[in-house]
C-alpha cells in the first residue's frame, strides 16, 4: 500500500511538473503579435500654384465641456485637448489672372488675390477626458472637437499679424523678382485685387 502511495505520489509530482512546464511555455510563446497591413492608393493630381509666404506655430488648450439638463457628473462629459498647429499663409496664384505682353516686354498679373490660410496642420493630444453616466464620450465628440479646434486656430491666426507680415514677404518676392525681370528686359506690373470688408 505504501509502494502505491508513493507511485501515486510520484505520477502526481511528475503530472504536475508536466503541466507546470505546459503552462510556462503556453505564456512564455504568447509574445505580442501586431500585423498591420495597408494600401495606400495615390487618388488625384492638381497642379495649384500657391506661394506660402509665412508660416505660424500656435498652441492652445481646448477645454470640452458637454451636459444635458444640469452641470453634474451624471449628465455630463468633459475634456482638454491640448492643439499645436501650423498655419501656411500665402496667395493662391490660381485666383490671379497673368497676362504677358511680348511687344512692350511686360509681365501684368491682374487681380493679385490677398493673402489667405492655404492650409492648417494640428495634432491634438487628449487629456482629462470624462464621461458621464448618460453622456458618454464618443468617436463623433472626438472629431467635434478635433474641427472646432482647427476653427479657433484659423480664427487666431485671421486676429494675428500674420497676414501683414505676408504683405511684406510678397512685396519682397516681387521685388526680386522685378530685379531678375529687369535684368532681362522685361517688368512686372501686379493690381491687386481690392479686398472686399463685409
Amino acid at each position: 500500500m505504501k509502494i502505491v502511495k508513493n507511485v501515486l505520489l510520484g505520477l502526481l509530482c511528475l503530472f504536475a511538473i508536466l503541466g507546470a512546464v505546459s503552462i510556462y511555455q503556453f505564456f512564455s510563446d504568447r509574445k505580442e503579435k501586431k500585423e498591420v497591413t495597408a494600401t495606400v492608393l495615390l487618388e488625384r493630381v492638381e497642379k495649384v500654384m500657391k506661394l506660402v509666404t509665412v508660416e505660424g506655430g500656435f498652441s492652445e488648450i481646448y477645454d470640452y465641456k458637454h451636459h444635458y439638463f444640469a452641470d453634474i457628473w451624471p449628465f455630463r462629459k468633459k475634456a482638454l485637448v491640448r492643439v499645436k498647429a501650423k498655419v501656411l499663409v500665402g496667395y493662391d496664384f490660381e485666383k490671379a489672372i497673368v497676362d504677358v505682353d511680348e511687344d512692350t516686354k511686360t509681365i501684368i498679373i491682374n487681380d493679385m488675390p490677398p493673402p489667405e490660410i492655404l492650409s492648417i496642420e494640428h495634432d491634438l493630444e487628449y487629456y482629462n477626458m470624462e464621461s458621464g453616466l448618460f453622456n458618454v464620450i464618443s468617436n463623433k465628440d472626438i472629431t467635434e472637437m478635433g474641427f472646432e479646434a482647427k476653427e479657433f486656430i484659423a480664427e487666431k491666426a485671421e486676429e494675428s499679424d500674420l497676414f501683414d507680415q505676408a504683405e511684406e514677404q510678397r512685396a519682397e518676392l516681387f521685388e526680386i523678382l522685378e530685379l531678375a525681370l529687369e535684368a532681362s528686359g522685361w517688368k512686372l506690373v501686379v493690381k491687386m485685387k481690392p479686398i472686399l470688408i463685409g
